[in-house]
């Protein structure tokens, strides 16, 4: 599932401009459980899906 529309925006905003450096290709995201960490992801692979630069997944451990 991916964020609400015009949920989390900054974090989103924030994440894809710092994604967008060619020296940033990770970023780690943690937090609580249910708290939109994969709601976050989703959406950020989503927007970078549709802009044709996705070259990468996420995924979790414990």
């Amino acid at each position: 599932s991916k964020c609400l529309p015009s949920t989390r925006v900054k974090i989103q905003n924030s994440l894809l401009n710092h994604l967008k450096l060619a020296e940033n290709r990770f970023v780690w995201l943690r937090g609580s459980p249910g708290t939109g960490k994969t709601a976050i992801s989703m959406s950020i692979a989503s927007t970078l899906e549709k802009e044709g630069t996705l070259a990468a997944s996420f995924f979790w451990d414990k």
